[in-house]
């Protein structure tokens, strides 16, 4: 698998300073926030430098089966998951095809039905943005929001887009469907009425469905082809395989999971709560749903646990840091496994609608942000320094 990390992020840099020039002040301070790599423009190469072809761990380090532990990732966790993702996002564009051919209320909630399953496997593998996803914007074509509603609108009129044009990155995906199934009207039988009367918005659902799952699909198929290449590259320099894993995985957590899904909204980082923010705002129901979701995968990835058996084992990071931590009588695995229990608890407090959460008691989910936050400091700072790899971004928020 070839990863073009650094010539990634430079023209990932240009494409976010283009999009934000064409977004309002308010977005640039939020949505632009979400779901994009902006901050990780620290110097690449001068991290190779650092670490380089030089493997300065220890021994002991180096004796652990690092090769075992990326094999049992990749096999047992990253690639079903996506496997299960495009499967249901083939019977997504089943759900749609039948719609549209007899548009009921009953099959408006079978296309509904379906979308929340997908965005539900969606969740498994958003952290996973190295090699092929990267390559391909995957995260920024799938999950960006808040939705560009008036983007979204201008292209349903017009009859004509790009998808792959940076300006439409929050006016496609899982984000933008939502929108489409639910926020047309509250009462089913007006959005029925609406789809019947506008073929226009029938054919942008099924072109942001049909779009969503080629793009998954080529991931899906580049996951099975490199896997063979991708887990053998472990060394300890910035561009291998194993250190842009740890580092995507952190910055997941940080980012994509704690601050998007919880901090924005929140208010954390604009001085003011943002409900509007959340993720699945349309249909008001599932942003509690996609959180756990995210928590699970974060879990397995971390403890090594298999996606498609529950009772299945490997390695994961929690074995590597338990090899090299052996002689501690304190693992840090268990803070941080502790730590990310205690969030999950913080997490099935809240409302299943975070925006009503946010609006009623603004505290919890603060709350659960500090939560959150707290196994920040133990990723990205007290297991990255376990393990001797450097962190391969920069932040403007702290740990």
């Amino acid at each position: 698998m070839r990863h073009y990390k650094i010539l990634s992020i430079v023209v990932l840099s240009f494409l976010i300073l283009f999009i934000a020039c064409s977004k309002s002040d308010d977005d640039s301070a939020t949505s632009g926030i979400t779901f994009n790599q902006q901050s990780q423009t620290e110097d690449i190469n001068q991290g190779e430098t650092s670490k380089g072809t030089e493997d300065d761990q220890s021994e002991n380090n180096n004796s652990f089966d690092r090769v075992k532990m990326m094999t049992f990732v990749t096999e047992e966790i990253i690639i079903p998951s996506y496997d299960n993702l495009n499967t249901s996002l083939t019977e997504l564009k089943e759900s749609y095809e039948l719609f549209k051919i007899n548009i009921t209320e009953h099959n408006l909630e079978e296309l509904r039905n379906k979308w929340l399953n997908s965005y539900k496997f969606w969740q498994h593998v958003e952290m996973y943005n190295i090699g092929k996803s990267m390559e391909d914007y995957l995260i920024f074509r799938s999950n960006i929001y808040p939705v560009d509603t008036v983007r979204v609108n201008q292209n349903i009129d017009n009859g004509q887009y790009d998808l792959e044009n940076p300006n439409n990155y929050a006016a496609q995906g899982f984000p933008t469907m939502d929108y489409l199934l639910y926020g047309i009207d509250n009462d089913p039988v007006k959005v029925i009425d609406h789809y019947k009367e506008n073929d226009k918005v029938m054919n942008y659902l099924g072109a942001l469905i049909e779009d969503l799952k080629a793009n998954v699909k080529t991931v899906n198929e580049d996951w099975n082809q490199a896997k063979s290449e991708f887990v053998n590259s472990v060394d300890n320099t910035a561009s291998s395989n194993l250190n842009m894993m740890v580092n995507d995985f952190i910055y997941y957590y940080e980012k994509g999971f704690r601050a998007n899904k919880f901090g924005i909204p929140a208010g954390v980082f604009s001085g003011g709560a943002l409900p509007d923010r959340v993720e699945g705002f349309y249909s008001k129901n599932f942003s509690k749903v996609f959180a756990l979701e995210a928590m699970t995968s974060i879990k397995k990835f971390f403890n090594g646990e298999s996606y498609k058996d529950d009772e299945l084992e490997g390695l994961g990071l929690k074995s590597y840091l338990d090899f090299v931590e052996k002689d501690k009588e304190e693992l840090l695995s268990d803070k941080i496994n502790n730590q990310l229990i205690d969030a999950e608890k913080s997490i099935n407090e809240l409302d299943n609608n975070f925006s009503d959460q946010i609006e009623s008691d603004l505290i919890k989910v603060l709350k659960t942000y500090d939560d959150i936050q707290t196994a920040v400091v133990l990723l990205k700072v007290d297991m990255l320094q376990a393990l001797n790899i450097a962190v391969d971004y920069a932040d403007a928020d702290g740990d």
